[in-house]
């Protein structure tokens, strides 16, 4: 009898055990939203293929979202936990009374001024007003490339109403413009890089080299209802995506082939644009400084009512990020990887 109880007792330590390390093990749901057909989402994605988000505790659910209303909408709704999609519309979103939060970053850049082979002499230096005045440029609207040049043109003293710009429905309606001569240049996002090239047209000059450095594009957005009640939870998010980072910039390989797993494009595709043609910037710093310039950016080039008073960093917390990335340091303080990005938040967050 006495035997039987010590199996007993083992059998139920054991099936006690078992269910300790089950709970222990319980990851929590994130549902992220992240576009599947274009590359800024890309850390969320390494996140989620790679792992790193189990690490942390977390599961990463991707939901697709295809366009900035649709993603602001599932986040306010409560849909999602976090997402991201350009930077112009929770800008706007903001300005007109969201409460929306933004915590971090994912992309930057990735915008190419593009003209004929007969005029690349004319647009490969510096814009001035002479070269500018009468001239007709093709956009997308609430497209960041346009908003950082029209941004940076009022800055150096462009009167910007001698431009004319043709506001068109997609990036491949600014390529056949200005093949056709419709317009002058036109401003095409990395996805339409090769498709400009292959229809003849040049890549003349990146957005951020005529600006003079980085401009922001998608930011990661909650709601602050989440954010409160979930701060310690949003820090392991960034954690996780502070994770992918480090293979995004170490493992090239590794990172395409995860990220051929959600996104759409080839994996060739993916290594050309990430990797390759070099204007696409990944991180997941909340560039607070770059918010602040994008946003007086709409107002100076009319995307936003001039004298509208918001103060845009009332809507931004960089703790939750700054916390994350302090504290995988104090466990790794000599990672290259993470004095990087410690570098880099103290140069656009403080």
């Amino acid at each position: 009898m006495k035997k039987l109880f010590t199996i007993l007792l083992a059998a139920l330590l054991a099936v006690s055990f078992a269910f300790a390390a089950a709970a222990e093990s319980e990851l929590i749901d994130i549902n992220f939203a992240v576009s599947a057909d274009g590359y800024g989402g890309l850390l969320p994605v390494i996140a989620a293929y790679g792992d790193t988000d189990e690490e942390f505790g977390l599961n990463f659910i991707l939901q697709n979202t295809t366009t900035a209303s649709e993603t602001l909408a599932a986040i306010e709704s409560g849909r999602v936990e976090i997402g991201g999609f350009s930077a112009p519309a929770p800008l706007l979103s903001i300005t007109n009374g969201s409460t929306l939060r933004i915590i971090g970053g994912q992309m930057s850049d990735y915008e190419s001024l593009v003209v004929k082979p007969e005029n690349v002499e004319a647009w490969s230096g510096a814009l001035t007003q002479e070269l500018l005045d009468g001239k007709k440029i093709g956009v997308n609207r609430t497209n960041s490339g346009d908003i950082a040049l029209r941004a940076y043109l009022v800055e150096q003293g462009i009167d910007i109403s001698k431009i004319t710009y043709v506001e068109l429905d997609s990036p491949a309606s600014v390529v056949e413009a200005v093949n056709k001569g419709a317009v002058d240049a036109g401003i095409v996002n990395g996805g339409y890089y090769r498709p400009a090239e292959a229809s003849g047209l040049v890549n003349v000059q990146f957005i951020r080299e005529i600006v003079g450095g980085d401009f922001i594009c998608c930011r990661q957005m909650v709601s602050p209802k989440n954010l409160e009640e979930n701060r310690d939870l949003y820090v392991n998010v960034e954690k996780a995506l502070i994770r992918a980072y480090q293979i995004y910039r170490t493992d090239p390989d590794r990172s395409v082939e995860l990220g051929a797993q959600y996104i759409t494009q080839s994996e060739e595709d993916l290594r050309f644009i990430v990797y390759e043609y070099g204007d696409l910037g990944l991180s997941p710093d909340p560039n607070l400084n770059g918010i602040k310039r994008y946003y007086n950016g709409m107002v100076a080039s009319g995307y936003i009512e001039a004298g509208t008073e918001v103060a845009i960093e009332d809507s931004v917390d960089t703790s939750i990020y700054e916390d994350a990335l302090n504290e995988l340091l104090a466990e790794d303080p000599e990672n290259e990887y993470l004095l990087e990005l410690k570098a880099a938040y103290e140069q656009n967050d403080l």
